[in-house]
């Protein structure tokens, strides 16, 4: 398989990748108030959709970026092949029989990567992906034990033996440990750690939280190579597999790029198709050597 059709075949498979910008992506030419300007170069304006589309361009992996980072560069990509490209309309290079090959190959990738999105896009129901979440996810997910619990983070021993005085007394647990834990994300909710397993957990701290109860409060300090924890224990439960809402998206591409991949081996089945090596002799592969 050539570089060519690599490209084309993978082109095709992200066209269900959902990019960072999905939100604002359209489907089809957007009306003007949809669709701003975003850059101007010598008065020929680049619209977000371009933006957008080059995003969708680069992939999956960069697709997954947040778009306050990638976009100034892409806009700025945006922006020299307009001055660049300006060069060359002004030499006639529109006309150039390798210009002309090259767009002709655009146009055939341009063309199948929409004939796909227009032909799976139907396909993908509500029903479709419920069936994929009730038996990918749902039946798939093995529930693990939970505990939410809240911290305090202190650098010593004797301060953490001071606050749990200072719980025993009658300290409100969330107050004390925005007054006084070093771990700073939890300490602004109080200590709250929200939900985990115990393999998310550092050992001496995981095997301290599972062994109390809900509403319990360690009576000694837990060491770990943080520091030294004081713990309440909130509440456990038995995980649960995401809410299907939650994933909806995921769903949606993985449902995706497999029926593209099945539509790709139907045309492939039915089709004629001759492949060579470079030199051009016959290609010898599994199919052809049968």
């Amino acid at each position: 398989m050539s570089k060519k059709i690599l490209l084309t075949t993978a082109a095709l498979l992200i066209t269900f990748a959902a990019p960072a910008f999905a939100a604002t992506t359209p489907a089809a030419a957007p009306a003007p108030a949809s669709d701003p300007v975003v850059a101007r170069v010598n008065g020929d304006e680049i619209h977000r959709v371009e933006v957008m589309r080059a995003m969708q361009a680069l992939g999956p992996q960069a697709q997954s970026m947040p778009p306050q980072m990638i976009y100034p560069q892409l806009l700025n990509s945006l922006i020299d092949t307009k001055l660049v490209s300006a060069q060359g309309y002004a030499q006639g290079l529109q006309n150039d029989k390798e210009v002309k090959q090259r767009l002709k190959e655009l146009e055939a990738e341009v063309v199948a990567s929409v004939y796909v999105r227009h032909t799976i896009e139907p396909q993908i129901t509500d029903a479709k992906l419920k069936e994929v979440y009730d038996s990918e996810v749902v039946a798939k997910f093995k529930p693990e034990d939970e505990v939410r619990a809240r911290h305090i983070l202190v650098p010593t021993e004797d301060e953490a033996n001071a606050v749990i005085k200072q719980l025993k007394d009658g300290a409100d647990f969330a107050k004390v440990a925005e007054e006084k834990s070093k771990d700073t994300g939890s300490a602004k909710n109080g200590g709250d750690l929200g939900y985990f397993t115990k393999g998310s957990m550092v050992k001496p701290f995981a095997e301290a939280a599972f062994s109390m109860k809900p509403g319990e409060v360690s009576d000694k300090p837990v060491k770990t190579e943080f520091g030294y924890h004081v713990i309440k224990v909130e509440d456990k439960r038995k995980s649960a597999p995401p809410p299907m809402a939650e994933i909806k998206a995921q769903l949606s591409n993985k449902v995706g790029q497999k029926m593209t991949e099945e539509l790709i081996k139907k045309l492939e089945a039915k089709a004629k198709i001759e492949r060579f090596n470079p030199d051009g002799s016959p290609l010898k592969t599994a199919a052809t050597t049968k």
